[in-house]
């Protein structure tokens, strides 16, 4: 017997500097290893989170960038992805996250402010790095990054190539009975830099 799924929506930024550097969130979540759509327990994590009752994805975009990052001065661009993904959250209840992810421009150099988190992404984010688009590329082989293949997609971004939203959403695997583990789209610690 199947349950339906809660739709939970969510907002992610490509956020980038002035030098094309994008920010990930270095994510360390056991409970990422279970449900329907498992993870690594270490992984790396656009900046993003849920949409609030009354907001706009926009408007959780930059509440998002600012509560996980200390940046107020950033500058949203287009929405260039979205994505359905099945998961199940930590009380064991299945959500469908429909994520749009918006580019974000920040100036070079901008500071990086964890204190900001709730509790559950005080326990969760381990850190954070700026990566250019070759970085990411190089690593993908042995790292998670979130999306998947987000060095090819983003080339895309980078190069303006994008007139619409492209889905990044695959076959959706009906959620598992009694599955009580998140799937790995909510972020979630104190600001620590990761060297390469």
């Amino acid at each position: 017997m199947s349950v339906a799924a809660k739709v939970r929506p969510t907002a992610r930024v490509v956020l980038l500097d002035e030098n094309d550097q994008l920010l990930m969130l270095r994510i360390h979540d056991p409970s990422a290893t279970r449900g329907p759509n498992p993870l690594p327990a270490d992984f790396w994590l656009l900046v993003g989170g849920g949409v609030k009752s009354g907001e706009s994805y926009e408007e959780a975009a930059r509440r998002e960038v600012f509560e996980e990052t200390g940046i107020r001065d950033v500058s949203l661009g287009p929405c260039v992805w979205t994505q359905e993904k099945l998961v199940v959250n930590p009380t064991g209840e299945p959500e469908l996250v429909r994520a749009r992810f918006f580019v974000g421009r920040v100036p070079a150099g901008s500071l990086i402010d964890f204190a900001g988190h709730e509790p559950l992404e005080a326990s969760t984010i381990t850190g954070y790095q700026w990566f250019t688009r070759e970085e990411i590329l190089a690593r993908e082989a042995r790292e998670t990054f979130l999306p998947p293949r987000l060095g090819s997609l983003l080339g895309d971004v980078l190069s303006g190539d994008l007139a619409d939203p492209v889905s990044l959403t695959e076959a959706l695997p009906a959620a598992p009975a009694g599955t009580d583990a998140v799937g790995g789209e909510r972020p979630a610690r104190r600001g620590t830099r990761l060297a390469p």
